[in-house]
């Protein structure tokens, strides 16, 4: 039997715009291991492509069907994804294809009209789809660029080296449903496998504050259609239902979704296909503590200019601790991590500083922004201008400062009262430090006026201080400039209570850059943690959200408050600890979930059982072995100097 080709559809191949970038990016190298030379990207075309992609002339067999295709409007660019390993990618540009005119038969009645509503009426005539009342531009922009990607694999299974030989599609989320039900429609050779990662009516139920986990365990059936209509989004519901029921194979990215899917969706999950992470590209555990040591300094900085010009207060020995994700307040739990905040505030007031240590708390949450505040970016600019001159000040090499009076302390005659001068130049922008590093484009914002409400409103008293990042971290962000992976780096507790979350990759990024991890038993990773380490007294914390909100903050206020009381080598034992629990998401491991799906696609749509070579299973089970055994043992109570010396500076 010919080896196997694997072409993977997904709108985000090659083009950053979502999580599901990561996964196909991470696990492009070991898919590429077990298809070699028979492996093939499909995604969407636009601009943001260039940073991905080195287009090239596509093979010949390819030009003759991409000049077919170009005469519907639908065009193809070909290339390697740079970062995707170099695997091959075809990028599917249907925009013209989407709004020519067509005429088509509608029960004997000839219909003139755009090529988006024909697809949107052969999804109806065929599967049922109800989309007239979709008014949502993303719903017809991928609809047609689904069926243009359909088309695109109608062409492929005719020409070298596709004809003839076996083909597995895997389709990502209800995007690309009508690719995945043109092939369906058009009974194209090819087997097909279809990932949800998060469902289109499970997240906005979530979005609307039902406990969708809890909802799915209460009921016997699947959930009536009318909720989608309810909620406007019937479209992309039964689109992506169409293509989970269709499929040769239906895969979901963790058990909670499994469980959301059979409510949502009424199919079940064959194979769970977890996302992990590829540690060979990964940074080495030396070169990431290298990294934080120097990234603390950075982001310290920042905050101290936030600071400075109201009061003085203690930056060596701070707790650094913070949430990021999109802005869905309830969702992503930032409710619950303000209110943890509060109470942990609270607390040290009343328990009393530990050597006046501070728990500086960043909010990182994308939202409409002018820009940057004027007054934090002039203290910011001015304090690194001073720390320049401090840095090359003779007798000012202590090697550590609380803050920067006391390096100026240090520094004698005319270059100290040209230090207290230029100090004098920080400006004060209201009674207080500001909570929003930008000037937001809107009033009103949630997230300040929970601050405000849980008692964090960053006073000189307060133990807690907390910073909202409301824009992406990128080294073109206008402030610090900074990669967020970089800045995570030099962070001590990654902090991510969702409520509604599928998988979850931020608190494994978190981990895998010494912070310890907190997630909850309704995001894909915590689960799957729970049920491969016992995580008592470990480097990461799964919060239990059965109990409500209140009992959420609870927990994770007693956890941050035994943080910031503990030893600071206890610390860095809890960070090295995530860092190895991290290492049960490797895709050595995790890749035989989709080896595992493909060949059920294979074995369904042939009726033949599609092996695995040896040599692959064995490989799979003996990394699983290490891992296993790498990862069982939580860390010792004790350090060493290398770990003492960096992420906490010695006290």
């Amino acid at each position: 039997m010919s080896n196997p080709y694997l072409f993977e559809v997904s709108s985000e191949a090659g083009r950053k715009v979502g999580g599901i970038y990561t996964v196909l990016q991470s696990k492009s190298r070991y898919v590429a291991k077990m298809y070699p030379d028979h492996y093939l990207f499909i995604g969407f075309y636009d601009e943001r492509c260039a940073q991905d992609v080195k287009y090239s002339t596509p093979p010949k067999e390819l030009e003759a069907a991409f000049s077919e295709l170009a005469e519907l409007g639908i065009f193809c660019h070909y290339g390697k994804w740079v970062q995707g390993h170099d695997v091959p990618i075809i990028l599917v540009d249907s925009r013209n294809f989407a709004e020519r005119p067509v005429t088509y038969d509608d029960n004997g009645v000839q219909k003139h009209d755009r090529h988006v509503n024909e697809v949107k009426y052969q999804l109806w005539k065929n599967y049922g789809i109800d989309s007239l009342m979709e008014s949502s531009y993303d719903f017809s922009e991928n609809a047609a660029w689904g069926w243009a990607v359909g088309k695109l694999l109608e062409k492929l299974v005719t020409v070298k080296p596709y004809a003839g030989q076996p083909i597995t599609a895997q389709f990502h989320e209800w995007i690309c449903g009508s690719a995945l039900l043109y092939a369906h429609m058009k009974n194209l050779p090819i087997s097909t496998v279809f990932t949800t990662h998060a469902t289109v009516l499970g997240r906005s139920l979530a979005a609307g504050g039902v406990d969708v986990l809890k909802a799915a365990s209460k009921s016997a059936r699947p959930i009536e259609i009318s909720e989608s209509y309810r909620l406007k989004v019937e479209g992309k519901h039964q689109l992506e239902m169409a293509a989970a029921k269709k499929a040769d194979v239906f895969t979901t990215v963790s058990e909670t979704v499994a469980q959301e899917v059979r409510y949502i969706l009424g199919r079940e999950a064959d194979v769970i296909t977890l996302n992990g992470m590829d540690f060979e590209e990964a940074q080495a555990e030396g070169k990431v503590r290298d990294l934080s040591g120097y990234m603390r300094s950075e982001i310290m900085q920042l905050v101290e200019a936030c600071f400075v010009p109201y009061y003085q207060g203690r930056y060596d020995n701070a707790m650094m601790c913070f949430i990021s994700g999109r802005y869905e307040f309830t969702n992503k739990g930032f409710d619950i991590f303000i209110q943890a905040m509060g109470q942990l505030n609270e607390r040290i007031k009343k328990r009393g500083r530990k050597q006046d240590k501070q728990v500086i708390a960043f909010i990182c949450a994308p939202s409409a922004v002018r820009g940057p505040k004027i007054s934090v970016i002039k203290n910011y600019l001015l304090l690194n201008k001073m720390m320049e001159v401090l840095a090359a000040a003779p007798g000012a090499h202590k090697d550590h400062h609380p803050n920067l009076n006391s390096r100026i302390a240090e520094v004698k005659g005319s270059l100290r009262t040209d230090l207290e001068a230029m100090a004098s130049g920080f400006i004060r922008d209201g009674d207080k430090p500001h909570i929003n590093l930008y000037d937001l484009a809107y009033a009103n914002d949630e997230i300040i006026r929970s601050c405000v409400s849980a008692g964090l409103s960053n006073g000189a008293g307060d133990a807690v201080k907390v910073l909202f990042y409301p824009t992406y971290l990128r080294p073109n962000d206008g402030l610090m400039n900074m990669s967020y992976y970089d800045v995570i780096s030099g962070m001590d507790v990654g902090i991510f209570p969702s409520r509604y979350e599928p998988f979850g990759y931020t608190p494994l990024e978190a981990g895998l850059k010494l912070n310890v991890a907190v997630s909850t038993d309704a995001a894909g990773f915590g689960r799957y943690l729970q049920t491969q380490a016992n995580l008592e007294g470990r480097g990461v914390k799964v919060l239990h959200l059965g109990g409500g909100t209140d009992k959420a903050v609870e927990e994770l206020a007693d956890y941050l408050e035994m943080l910031y009381y503990a030893h600071h080598a206890r610390l860095d034992e809890l960070k090295d600890d995530s860092y190895k629990l991290m290492h049960l998401f490797d895709w050595k491991l995790l890749i035989a979930n989709y080896l595992k799906a493909y060949s059920l696609a294979a074995q369904r749509r042939s009726g033949k059982r599609e092996e695995r070579p040896a040599a692959v299973e064995e490989k799979v089970e003996e990394e699983k072995n290490k891992e296993n055994a790498r990862s069982a043992k939580p860390a010792k109570n004790k350090t060493d100097a290398r770990k003492a010396k960096i992420g906490h500076k010695k006290k």
